[in-house]
């Protein structure tokens, strides 16, 4: 038995899901800044704990257990910025996500080219150049903007 073609679909089948109305009382689920850097470190540490485990080479454990007291560290001094300047913001300019994943990435391509040769380096220099391309033009636009709204 065949259902003829010009049959339209079964109730409830193409309709769209129920959408959540947004609730002003609620509060949005985000993380601090200082527990992400902290989190981070625990995870620095777990790949420490890792390392012991798989007996890896003492001065390799040495530089991974320090960078992970230094990421707690820095998850202090987060925390005691916030608490101690409550009414400033975290960045005086506006976060540019363009130009930070660039030069992420040309940071991270850096960083493995002293395990993979100097030629990942030099393939670095592309994001990091375009990373300040994209910043500067954003800097550049930022000043025009306020010399229009200024009125010259």
């Amino acid at each position: 038995m065949t259902a003829p073609v010009s049959a339209g679909p079964r109730p409830g089948q193409d309709e769209a899901q129920p959408r959540r109305p947004a609730e002003p009382d609620r509060p949005r689920a985000t993380l601090r800044p200082w527990t992400v850097v902290a989190l981070w470190a625990a995870m620095l540490g777990l790949l420490v704990a890792l390392d012991v485990g798989f007996g890896n080479n003492t001065v390799v454990l040495e530089i991974s257990g320090s960078s992970a007291g230094f990421v707690f560290l820095l998850a202090g001094a987060v925390w005691l910025d916030r608490r101690l300047r409550p009414d400033r913001g975290y960045l005086r300019q506006p976060t540019r996500v363009g130009s930070v994943v660039l030069f992420a990435v040309a940071v991270t391509l850096a960083w493995l080219g002293f395990s993979f040769g100097a030629w990942l380096m030099m393939v670095a220099a592309v994001p990091f150049i375009a990373a300040v391309g994209l910043e500067a033009a954003a800097r550049r636009r930022g000043k025009a903007a306020r010399r229009d709204a200024l009125g010259g």
